[in-house]
């Protein structure tokens, strides 16, 4: 009587299907990984960081400056908002709370803002790896209202 069970062929052929998967698993596992710990180059992020602040999307107008502390007003969301942070510059909104993490890569309390006119604010900002970085962002002019 005859045993229905796999051939050795057949079992081999089973193991390399299955070791194939699993290569292919791993190689796809490690490219999500590398695509997710992508960090873009600090200047890449300084212009995205200035750009933010000076969206049409915000319309951001000075309310008040202070060494370390900026505060803002969003003529798009009728909005307050506050331009502060330790080793990351992130925006918080003073009504309703929630904040937007804008800067990485900030030496902690190693920025500041000077206002220099009704509309211009110049950002200093020493980042993790020493180098200084500074820009004047031209916002909005104050709204009519």
């Amino acid at each position: 009587m005859k045993q229905a069970a796999f051939t050795l062929a057949e079992g081999i052929c089973a193991l390399i299907i299955s070791s194939l998967i699993i290569f292919n698993i791993s190689l796809a596992i490690t490219g999500i990984k590398k695509t997710n710990s992508l960090n873009l180059d600090p200047t890449i992020d300084w212009y995205l960081f200035l750009h933010e602040l000076e969206s049409d999307n915000h319309r951001f107008e000075i309310v008040q400056v202070q060494n370390q502390q900026l505060l803002l007003f969003s003529q798009a969301a009728h909005r307050n908002y506050e331009l502060k942070g330790s080793n990351t510059l992130y925006l918080t909104c003073r009504q309703g709370g929630g904040y937007l993490p804008l800067l990485d890569g900030v030496k902690p309390r190693e920025y500041s803002f000077t206002q220099l006119d009704s509309q211009r604010v110049l950002i200093e900002v020493t980042r993790t790896n020493g180098k200084k970085v500074k820009s004047v962002v031209k916002l909005y002019p104050p709204s009519s209202e």
